[in-house]
């Protein structure tokens, strides 16, 4: 009887041209609606009112255990009772408004959190925010951050998910945890947005107007 083999690299390579359908993820924390969205096909150009290859930082955790979360339950629908350790799931997010959430967030020791600091310390939460967003995404896949929109009540994402470089270790059924820091050029307050959206797609980010798309970041 053969012996049942895991799926490999070379397998996922070959099937990956079949990748093209957009997925989308809906949700909300607390009270209030909750809307999403998909791509009408990968490469799709962004929505006219969407802000382009944000500024960001992208962390990532091949431990699956959570990159960021907050010490201020209140402010993070995944925290933890008394600041523990957020259990996984495979979307969370939350908004950071002020100098006071940022430094209630704590940190994963994975590569990039100095980078990450450093980001916050740079914002500007007086016309500022950071959208705080986490996917689990599948281990031989990159995730990079196409494009955000936002209104006062809602804020939405769109991901190209593009195959990781041939040389790089993974499993096909594998999955880490992604996490991007959003800089938006707006305040916003977070008992105020009721409804968040993120979808994605293969394929790669492209720039409005028929513009070129863009290439795939190391998240």
């Amino acid at each position: 009887m053969p012996s049942r083999q895991q799926p490999t690299r070379r397998r996922l390579l070959a099937a990956a041209g079949s990748l093209l359908g957009a997925t989308a993820l809906a949700g909300c924390g607390g009270s209030g609606s909750a809307s999403g969205s998909s791509r009408v096909a990968p490469g799709s150009d962004p929505p006219e009112d969407a802000l382009v290859d944000p500024p960001h930082v992208s962390l990532r955790n091949g431990d699956r255990e959570p990159i960021v979360w907050s010490e201020t339950p209140s402010e993070t629908e995944s925290a933890g009772a008394g600041g523990e350790t957020p259990e996984i799931d495979s979307w969370t997010h939350h908004v950071v408004a002020s100098d006071e959430a940022a430094a209630a967030l704590t940190f994963a020791d994975v590569d990039g959190v100095d980078e990450a600091r450093a980001f916050l310390d740079e914002t500007d939460f007086g016309s500022e925010t950071v959208y705080v967003e986490r996917h689990l995404v599948g281990e031989c896949y990159h995730h990079r951050l196409c494009w955000v929109r936002w209104t006062d009540s809602e804020i939405e994402t769109d991901y190209a998910r593009v195959l990781r470089d041939a040389d790089v270790a993974c499993e096909a059924d594998a999955r880490d945890v992604v996490t991007n820091l959003i800089r938006l050029p707006a305040t916003l307050e977070p008992g105020q947005i009721n409804s968040y959206g993120s979808s994605g797609g293969g394929g790669r980010c492209r720039r409005p107007e028929g513009g070129e798309p863009t290439e795939v970041d190391a998240s």
